[in-house]
């Protein structure tokens, strides 16, 4: 599911990546389509590290909601950006099973602990 989200970016098709994306809420289990801001970012995303090659790095399957499939992403050959070496970026997925059923999601900005709101 996420191998088949890079090969959609890899060839451009950024509104189907988008139209299979989901948002999670651990509190509720509750996942739901991109909000319109949430795929306005990703796209933004998507278009400014737009993946040339990519490379999975590590997935880790913990919790029902807590997941992640990271990877590697080359967005510009050495050249192009002007180093010695491609420009890497990092792209992470959440896949989450609901009721038996997979989705896949991405991370917001809830989805991370705030250490100040103790």
């Amino acid at each position: 599911m996420c191998d088949n989200a890079m090969d959609m970016l890899m060839n451009k098709q950024y509104d189907e990546v988008l139209a299979s994306l989901h948002e999670y809420s651990d509190s509720t289990k509750e996942v739901k389509p991109l909000s319109p801001q949430t795929a306005e970012k990703y796209l933004r995303k998507f278009k400014m590290f737009p993946v040339m090659r990519y490379e999975r790095k590590y997935f880790s399957f913990q919790l029902e909601g807590c997941n992640d499939v990271k990877y590697d992403v080359i967005f510009a050959s050495a050249k192009d950006a002007g180093i010695d070496k491609p420009a890497v970026i990092g792209y992470m997925f959440n896949p989450v099973k609901v009721d038996g059923e997979w989705y896949l999601c991405v991370k917001t900005e809830n989805d991370f602990y705030d250490v100040t709101k103790q």
